[in-house]
């Protein structure tokens, strides 16, 4: 399989080191010149829990990816996706699937715009990833992947992903239930990203003060009963564990939208937040609080 990795993060790297390592042919796409520039000369570096090992692997932007792609796994944050399919166009055919793994609801409805829906899947990971330096990332601890095709059809390319990855060492499952771990993902991300965000806090902080706590819960009801609404009921008491586990063992885990504000950059809001509320508006429910934590974001994000 040649695979391009759309969003050469730390996620992005991760994946395509991995994949590479499992023998598949891995080019890195990203936007960011240092990014580029640090892969092709010295290599990706990935610290793991057995130590750091250098992967010589192809990196550039999209204009410069002159092979037809077998498979893009798309990583780039969710305000991005439509300009970041729309740049692989040209590496792009008929025969060529794409997968997002990506924050937040509607990834694979943009990316329709561009590819068909029977050669798109969609899921989520837990696979732990943090970007140290250009080139360099680190992924200590334990995650898998859970995807599944967007027209909800069996296809021999689930398998084929599925038994790279395993290779990869990163555990894959195949869910045809994948909208209810993308929505879990989302409402988990809605509620600590977003708070933690505007709090200016890691999780850990949240989570030793009641009514941080009680927070958490609330959104988590809340985001819930709009996934209900919408024809898609979650498992709540999944999400709470999720976030308990959060304030406890990863309490000192900086979320991605507090980075985002504190490096003056965009967050994902409008695709976790956001998405919630156009769901509770589009089925006639309400969804106050997370309206609340979106409107407060977007104003922080102007500051």
């Amino acid at each position: 399989m040649f695979v391009y990795i759309l969003g050469a993060g730390a996620m992005g790297c991760v994946f395509g080191a991995k994949l590479s390592a499992a023998g598949w042919r891995v080019h890195l796409i990203d936007v960011n010149a240092k990014q580029i520039a640090a892969i092709n000369e010295a290599g990706l570096k990935l610290s793991g829990d057995n130590g750091e090992k250098t992967y010589r692997l192809p990196a550039s932007n999209a204009a410069d990816a002159k092979e037809t792609a077998d498979l893009i796994i798309v990583f780039t944050k969710s305000l991005h996706t439509s300009d970041a399919i729309a740049s692989m166009k040209h590496a792009i055919d008929d025969k060529t699937y794409v997968l997002t793994l990506q924050n937040g609801l509607g990834n694979a409805e943009k990316i329709a715009a561009c590819v068909a829906r029977d050669r798109i899947l969609e899921g989520v990971t837990t696979v732990p990833a943090d970007l140290v330096s250009p080139g360099v990332v680190a992924s200590h601890g334990s995650g898998g992947v859970q995807f599944f095709t967007l027209t909800g059809e069996t296809a021999p390319i689930v398998e084929e992903i599925s038994a790279a990855l395993a290779r990869a060492g990163i555990d894959a499952k195949a869910d045809p239930a994948i909208r209810e771990a993308i929505w879990t993902k989302v409402i988990f991300n809605a509620t600590m990203n977003a708070t933690c965000a505007l709090l200016d806090t890691t999780p850990g902080p949240l989570g030793d003060r009641e009514d941080g706590v009680a927070l958490a819960a609330a959104l988590i009801e809340e985001g819930a009963s709009v996934a209900s609404a919408s024809g898609c009921p979650i498992d709540a008491a999944g999400v709470h564990a999720m976030a308990k586990m959060s304030m406890t063992q990863h309490r000192n885990h900086i979320p991605s939208m507090l980075q985002d504000l504190r490096a003056g950059r965009r967050t994902e809001v409008d695709d976790i937040n956001g998405a919630i509320v156009r769901q509770a508006r589009a089925h006639s429910v309400g969804a106050p609080m997370h309206e609340t934590l979106w409107r407060l974001m977007r104003v922080r994000e102007d500051l």
